[in-house]
Parts: structure tokens; C-alpha cells; sequence
């Protein structure tokens, strides 16, 4: 789940810092400390949003579908 996590985090992460820095340019704050500080709200808000998206994937049963065939890893 870790790595999923790490996945979800660096999406969700640029995404909203993004989105965030877009806004403080938008509302004329045009200083380096305004962007260093919307880069770390961006991140600290990026990590409950990470949280709640691993928490609606469904972890219980991998689905067959996806599995490999059973005569694929037999050694003839």
C-alpha cells in the first residue's frame, strides 16, 4: 500500500500546490515566500487527501481477472 501511497502523493501533491501557486499569482502576491508557502500548503493538504483516497480503494480480495493464467509459471 506504501508504494500506492507514494503515488497518490506525488499527484495529489502537484496538483494542489499547483493550484494553490496559480492562486497567490492570481491575488498578486508575486514574492518568492508567498510561492515557497503555498508549495508547503500544498503539501501538508496533499497528505489527508492521500489519506482519504487510499482509504476508498478496495484492498480486500485482488480481482481474478487480472491474475495470470495458471499454466503460465509451469515448467515444461
Amino acid at each position: 500500500m506504501l508504494h500506492f501511497a507514494f503515488a497518490i502523493y506525488s499527484i495529489a501533491f502537484s496538483v494542489l500546490s499547483g493550484s494553490l501557486a496559480v492562486a497567490v499569482i492570481v491575488a498578486g502576491y508575486f514574492s518568492w515566500l508567498t510561492m515557497i508557502g503555498a508549495m508547503i500548503a500544498g503539501a501538508l493538504v496533499s497528505l489527508p487527501a492521500t489519506y482519504a483516497i487510499l482509504k476508498q480503494m478496495d484492498w480486500s480480495e485482488p480481482d481474478k481477472r487480472h491474475a495470470a493464467k495458471p499454466d503460465r509459471w509451469y515448467i515444461r
